[in-house]
């Protein structure tokens, strides 16, 4: 009899496939971070933190003068923490507006908080095992979220709506 999977099983399984064909186009050491936030974060989250870390390191590659000419496995824990603040901001106003392959990217208060969550977490990891001894991003305000406005309708508002 064939091994059956569930749906959330199978969704599972294809989800960690994936992290692992994105974690070979990280550097060898984020890997370590990915295994230690596994038993805390679903797959879809950590495809995610992975996509955006990737953003940083390409981002390094393409606009810092030391990274130019680093391919992304060249890339070590010692090189995080060589990064100033200033490099964590420039960072952030880059990820407004970028461009990937032949597309621009946009990212609004929710993307930009996303990723900025997603690097602090990974420094953080580093930090917190004592791999690097400075963490650049406790130094850069997080983007702020503004708070949508909830539309409310009066009771005769609601039934206008129904009625029609």
């Amino acid at each position: 009899m064939a091994d059956s999977k569930t749906y959330h099983e199978q969704i599972q399984m294809e989800q960690t496939l994936r992290l692992r064909e994105v974690l070979k186009t990280l550097p060898p050491f984020a890997k370590d971070y990915f295994r230690a936030i596994e038993p805390r974060s679903s797959a879809r989250t950590r495809i995610n933190y992975a996509y955006d870390i990737r953003v940083f390191f390409h981002f390094l590659m393409e606009n810092n003068p030391i990274y130019r000419d680093y391919t992304i496995s060249q890339f070590t824990p010692s090189d995080l923490e060589r990064l100033e603040p200033v490099d964590i901001e420039e960072y952030m106003e880059y990820l407004k507006v970028y461009k990937r392959e032949e597309e621009f990217v946009t990212n609004g208060e929710k993307g930009l908080s996303r990723k900025m969550s997603a690097l602090r977490s990974f420094y953080n990891y580093y930090f917190k095992h004592q791999i690097i001894s400075r963490n650049p991003t406790l130094l850069v305000e997080m983007p702020k979220l503004h708070e949508k406005a909830i539309i409310r309708l009066d009771t005769d508002e609601v039934a206008l709506l129904l009625d029609f």
